[in-house]
């Protein structure tokens, strides 16, 4: 499949609470050496965009109650001009997500096409680089994939427990086990459909492409790489400037 007639589209959820980050300030906000997390994030899809000279259509998910505040925000920035949505979340990733889904049927702009390729990325990841979403980019081009999610394979060993308890279960072999980050991707039509049954089902998922697995869709790991952290804690800053330096 070639890209040359097709568009990019990118889901950036930001409607969490940012709870674990023990601040009083929006965690996006937080610098990484002097930059704001959600500015590294945006900027890294405007290099990436630039690179491939292909057009990217974002959308930005934000807390209920906040969606002048970050236009505000965004207005000026070198990445505005393709954040072209900015939409409220929910009360939950799969909701807030399902709105930014839902966001790209808006009468007033063209509907992608069915195989047109949909990126979620969570915007507290702004450690992204350009070579894991070419290798992104080139998996869900692939006709005979629906579903990919970008990945990298644990290093540390797993124990699986008994429910409700702290006592272990089983071992599972380490070399099967992959943790997964984002992007998490998508043929447009497939995103679509699992959020549609997902609204009507009122069923929850803590990752989007866990939607595909129960609808029945094969996910495919690409990989990624281990400076991809999500900013969730205040140790991510220090290991994510770390890793800048």
């Amino acid at each position: 499949m070639s890209f040359s007639h097709k568009k990019l589209y990118v889901i950036f959820p930001a409607a969490g609470s940012g709870s674990r980050m023990k601040s009083d300030k929006n965690k996006l906000l937080m610098e990484v050496n002097g930059v704001p997390v959600i500015d590294r994030t945006l900027t890294a899809f405007k290099k990436f965009a630039d690179e491939q000279h292909i057009d990217i259509c974002g959308v930005l998910v934000v807390p209920i109650g906040k969606s002048d505040d970050w236009a505000s925000y965004i207005d000026g920035k070198v990445f505005s001009s393709f954040v072209e949505i900015i939409v409220e979340g929910g009360a939950s990733r799969t909701e807030s997500v399902s709105h930014g889904v839902f966001s790209l049927n808006d009468p007033d702009l063209p509907e992608p096409d069915a195989d047109d390729p949909v990126f979620i990325h969570d915007a507290a990841r702004c450690l992204i680089d350009s070579d894991s979403l070419s290798r992104c980019l080139e998996a869900i081009l692939e006709e005979d994939t629906d579903v990919c999610v970008s990945g990298v394979k644990t290093k540390n060993t797993i124990k699986m427990v008994k429910s409700g308890t702290t006592m272990v279960e089983s071992t599972p072999n380490r070399d099967l086990l992959y943790e997964v980050q984002t992007p998490q991707c998508f043929k447009y039509s497939v995103l679509k459909e699992c959020y549609e049954k997902a609204y009507d089902e009122e069923f929850e998922a803590t990752d989007d492409t866990a939607l595909a697995e129960h609808y029945g869709y094969k996910v495919r790991i690409v990989e990624g790489s281990y400076s991809n952290i999500k900013i969730t804690t205040p140790e991510d800053i220090i290991i994510a400037q770390s890793l800048l330096s």
